[in-house]
């Protein structure tokens, strides 16, 4: 029981980080959105941001999977990864904005892996996600 306790805690606390970055991109201050982001990656796998960013993306995948996070941990960890795709993206940065956009993307597919209840948002979030990165791909090839 006390497992389970602490992972409701840690997942209200991944809910809280989720929203602090919203409130700090929205406040227009995507540094202090992406250094939240940075402390929280920090936490969970011992990784900075740089790094993850130039970990290939089957490799991040393989370090979620070890890790075997349950679908709630799997969701967090996507919205964390989305919103520092949108923080890097207001900050200008349009290549980590892609790299994340490819991990939080790769993370929403797995959730669907994971979850079997159909979600129509997360379907409209992996969908603008795809958009983003087609369009993302699109501009680099110019």
């Amino acid at each position: 029981m006390p497992k389970e306790d602490y992972l409701l805690k840690y997942l209200e606390k991944l809910s809280r980080v989720i929203a602090a970055m919203l409130g700090l991109r929205d406040k227009g201050f995507p540094e202090d959105a992406i250094r939240l982001a940075e402390e929280t990656y920090k936490e969970l796998f011992v990784l900075d941001l740089e790094s993850i960013a130039v970990l290939p993306v089957s490799e991040f995948i393989k370090i979620i999977e070890k890790e075997s996070f349950s679908p709630a941990y799997i969701e967090a960890l996507a919205k964390i990864t989305h919103e520092t795709a949108h923080s890097f993206n207001t900050k200008g940065d349009k290549q980590k904005m892609r790299i994340f956009s490819e991990k939080a993307l790769l993370l929403y597919r797995l959730l669907n892996e994971k979850d079997k209840t159909f979600s129509f948002e997360r379907e409209v979030l992996i969908s603008g996600l795809e958009k983003i990165i087609d369009e993302n791909n699109s501009v680099n090839k110019l």
